[in-house]
């Protein structure tokens, strides 16, 4: 193996084939499309539980009208942060997706009901 300093005094080997040690970006690649995925899928399940505790408290009859007026507010905003985190995911995964949003409404619907019956019993 030949060796020669170059002029920055860098090792410089001449002769020799070289083998390309490139780093493995599949799992830095896996790992971060998972963060990606589980980040959306966040957003979606945050923005839809939080839009249903406001529709709760908007459907409330007790409820002030300003404070009506800031519930709807809040769950536009609830709708639009899901629908964008939702078509992120629709072009990334869609089988992910449904899956997620199945999980999603049965979730609601247990969590939702069982609130609703505490709600009433009470």
């Amino acid at each position: 193996m030949a060796h020669k300093w170059n002029m920055e005094g860098m090792l410089e080997q001449r002769d020799q084939k070289m083998i390309a040690i490139l780093p493995i970006t599949g799992e830095a690649t896996e790992s971060s499309s998972l963060k990606y995925l589980l980040d959306l899928q966040l957003k979606m399940a945050t923005s839809s539980i939080n839009h249903e505790y406001a529709r709760l408290e908007y459907d409330d009859k007790g409820v002030a009208h300003e404070r009506r007026e800031e519930l709807l507010e809040y769950m536009q905003n609830c709708h639009q942060v899901y629908c964008e985190a939702r078509e992120k995911l629709q072009n990334f995964d869609p089988y992910a997706l449904d899956e997620f949003e199945r999980d999603l409404m049965l979730q609601k619907q247990q969590t939702f009901s069982e609130n609703e019956t505490r709600k009433f019993d009470a």
